[in-house]
């Protein structure tokens, strides 16, 4: 072979394997991403993180599509926790061995106001329970004693918790309809268990108690649980708020309602409640300040009490708007008319449109990508 030729050859060599060089590193370099295109992704991210001011038609459309929303889907989602909580209580219907339902009625017959009960017999009747060895005394254990009968030693419509149901900040209470155990609430009752009673105008027990879903410095809430016995069971009969306050910072705006039961025959509940809207730098405009009564009456058809809230200054939707869950929506819903009667208000029409701004960067900020 010539020198040439050789040279020829070996050129052609070079730009075969050159060009096949480059041919890979076009197919790496596709395979990642481009800093252009990174520095966007991230660029995507801060903005939306990044609160708007929109403008004020923009926050007064706003205000108007969240009043034409449906109110129950909005109520269901924000009460979601406390109606699953409410309407999902543990219904054994266990009937007690006579044996076990002997010793359990001479431990509640004994005079004073201490119970014991034989560990065995515990175990035998409330399946597994805590030993804890501080409240064990000679192989027994205490018991508390709720009775919603005339006397105590009736034994017909009781509640027995196995210990003490103010030892820790929940309970676990079982109820009875004579030897049988009807119902099993775990009640996160935090500062005391608060259990009452009272006859409906059938002559039915309807027992209640306060169930705490969140507390700290002002941030709580407590709902009233009302429980009906009905054909041997204990059902479900009402849910509504007993305390539900949020103040600053915690939230992006400070409420207040607290509910007494004033009257059992028929129920009757007051409600007191404030909303106040604020701003960072101390201006406040308290837009809601009241109180009212509700009436509630027995549903033989739903099983439920149901209250006359066309006669009260509240609606049911508005008491749930001082939940603890993420009900702004709920507020702006329910309050639609007052909203837009503050925007009309030279005193309050700044602070209700921060307000919408603020709710409406959060619901953008955390909504699903």
């Amino acid at each position: 072979m010539t020198h040439k030729l050789k040279l020829k050859v070996i050129c052609c060599y070079l730009l075969v394997m050159i060009l096949s060089g480059c041919g890979k590193k076009r197919e790496q370099n596709s395979a990642i991403p481009s800093a252009s295109t990174s520095i966007k992704a991230e660029k995507t991210e801060t903005d939306r993180k990044k609160d708007i001011r929109y403008s004020d038609s923009q926050l007064e459309k706003f205000l108007d599509s969240v009043g034409g929303l449906p109110a129950s889907d909005l109520i269901q989602k924000a009460s979601f926790k406390a109606d699953s909580t409410f309407k999902n209580q543990i219904q054994p219907q266990k009937t007690i061995a006579q044996s076990d339902f002997l010793k359990l009625k001479k431990a509640i017959q004994v005079k004073g106001t201490e119970k014991f009960l034989d560990l065995k017999s515990a175990k035998n009747i409330f399946g597994k329970i805590q030993d804890d060895s501080s409240y064990i005394v000679n192989g027994k254990i205490p018991i508390t004693v709720f009775s919603f009968d005339k006397s105590t030693t009736d034994l017909n419509e009781y509640a027995i918790c196995p210990t003490y149901p103010d030892a820790g900040w929940n309970c676990r209470i079982y109820f009875f309809k004579q030897n049988k155990i009807v119902a099993e609430h775990n009640i996160e009752h935090h500062y005391g268990l608060e259990l009452e009673h009272y006859k409906d105008a059938d002559g039915k027990t309807i027992i209640y108690y306060k169930q705490n879903f969140g507390t700290g410095t002002g941030i709580w809430q407590y709902n009233f649980y009302f429980y009906k016995y009905y054909d041997d069971q204990l059902i479900p009969i009402l849910n509504v708020l007993e305390n539900g306050n949020l103040q600053r910072p915690w939230g992006l705006r400070m409420y207040w309602l607290e509910t007494f039961v004033k009257k059992t025959s028929p129920l009757t509940l007051k409600m007191v409640y404030y909303q106040e809207l604020y701003d960072s730098i101390g201006n406040e405009a308290r837009i809601i300040d009241d109180s009212t009564f509700v009436r509630y009456s027995w549903n033989e058809n739903s099983k439920t009490l149901v209250g006359d809230y066309e006669k009260s200054d509240i609606t049911e939707p508005q008491t749930v708007s001082y939940y603890l869950s993420d009900n702004e929506l709920v507020f702006i819903n329910s309050y639609h008319s007052t909203l837009k009667a503050c925007l009309k208000d030279k005193s309050k029409r700044k602070l209700t449109l921060d307000y919408l701004n603020q709710v409406k960067n959060h619901y953008r900020k955390n909504s699903v990508k």
